[in-house]
């Protein structure tokens, strides 16, 4: 079991990561999230924001990519080597 999905205020998206390999989702360390207490979501108040941060990690790692949701879970954006 992992992380609850986060209630979001107007305009907040949360950013999660996974494996792009695997689709595993990842913590803020990037470690396998497995447990609930793993924080795997993180909340931005603007979608350019997220997309920002987002790229800084795909930088850094090109196995990881970023999912973006809005309100309710709808997914917004995945940013990975693949796609921009």
């Amino acid at each position: 079991m992992t992380e609850r999905f986060p209630k979001l205020k107007d305009n907040e998206v949360a950013l999660a990561r996974a494996d792009v390999n695997t689709g595993h989702a990842l913590d803020e360390d990037f470690k396998l999230a497995i447990d609930e207490k793993q924080k795997i979501y993180t909340i931005f108040d603007s979608l350019e924001k997220a997309i920002n941060f987002a790229k800084s990690i795909i930088r850094e790692n090109k196995s990881i990519e970023c999912n973006i949701f809005g309100a309710d879970e709808k997914f917004l954006k995945r940013i990975s080597i693949y796609e921009h």
